[in-house]
């Protein structure tokens, strides 16, 4: 066999390769019939044809080779001959419609030519109706090879599981782990080291919802001029009133801004606890931290 290497053509990656017993079959083929299809090459590349190249180097076998004649798009090409060949299920076709339609995002012409890419631009719809499978579809499979984990995408590119399954076990783990981060009323992640203390400092505003019913309470006995309250004045509204005023600034609203609830023994914003008050936040916090803050948070 040739000691000439082929690498792989940047465009052939929107489909998937075969698995390693998939790859023993078709050469096993081969060694009995020889390749009936010759490997298409584009620029000294494979642009179709990995599988049976892989598989012509495990049993030691020639493989043929043929140039791309250039007429038309070759990422077309790649489709058609594919997609009639080999029986794609609806995940793996919109799995590559995905990779289609994000192929040439962000890039400019220059970039996309540098790097042997098509120069012409495809939509999720147009990607869609290339492969035959519905836009909604495409866009699922865009976020599973956003999200997913490699060996899940692999198996939806295998046909091992199905497309919808995969989306649908992001969304959950997605579920699951946003449940498990415990958010400020910022939509800040609390650090785990303060979040007994805050947990604390929440479970204090129980003390708030008491107090602000001894004050409505006393303050409708004077109303009344009930006898019981006759010995208080309205004073004591007063008092209860500046306390619980006092008193809601025990409760959290955010994490600090000045420390991140990280290095608070000598920050003097939140006063070593971490976090900081409703008014605290919106009192002391400069603009741009509060800016910040919900860029982080992705507000």
């Amino acid at each position: 066999m040739s000691k000439t290497e082929y690498k792989d053509h940047p465009l052939s990656s929107v489909l998937p390769l075969m698995g390693q017993m998939e790859i023993q079959e078709l050469a096993a083929d081969i060694q009995a019939n020889g390749l009936r299809v010759p490997i298409t090459l584009l620029d000294g590349q494979i642009l179709d044809g990995r599988n049976r190249y892989r598989a012509c180097k495990f049993v030691d076998v020639e493989p043929r080779f043929r140039d791309f004649n250039g007429d038309g798009d070759p990422l077309s090409f790649i489709v058609s001959v594919n997609v009639k060949r080999r029986h794609l299920t609806t995940g793996q076709k919109s799995m590559v419609a995905a990779k289609i339609a994000n192929l040439p995002s962000g890039m400019t012409k220059e970039a996309a030519r540098s790097a042997k890419l098509p120069t012409s631009t495809r939509t999720e719809k147009e990607a869609a109706e290339e492969l035959k499978v519905s836009p909604r579809s495409v866009r699922t499979a865009k976020e599973v090879l956003r999200d997913a984990p490699k060996k899940e995408i692999e198996a939806v590119e295998r046909g091992e599981k199905k497309l919808g399954t995969v989306a649908r076990e992001v969304k959950e783990s997605k579920v699951s782990k946003s449940e498990k981060t415990h958010l400020d009323k910022t939509s800040y992640p609390i650090p785990d080291s303060i979040l007994e203390d805050w947990n604390r400092a929440e479970a204090f505003s129980s003390n708030l919802r008491e107090l602000s019913r001894i004050k409505g309470e006393i303050s409708s006995g004077l109303e009344k001029e009930d006898l019981i309250f006759r010995e208080l004045n309205n004073s004591a509204i007063s008092m209860l009133t500046n306390l619980y005023g006092e008193l809601k600034c025990v409760i959290p609203y955010a994490v600090c801004t000045s420390c991140q609830g990280q290095r608070r023994k000598d920050c003097t914003l939140c006063k070593q606890r971490g976090f900081i008050s409703h008014f605290a936040y919106s009192q002391f916090v400069p603009a741009e931290s509060k800016a910040l803050r919900q860029k982080a948070a992705g507000k």
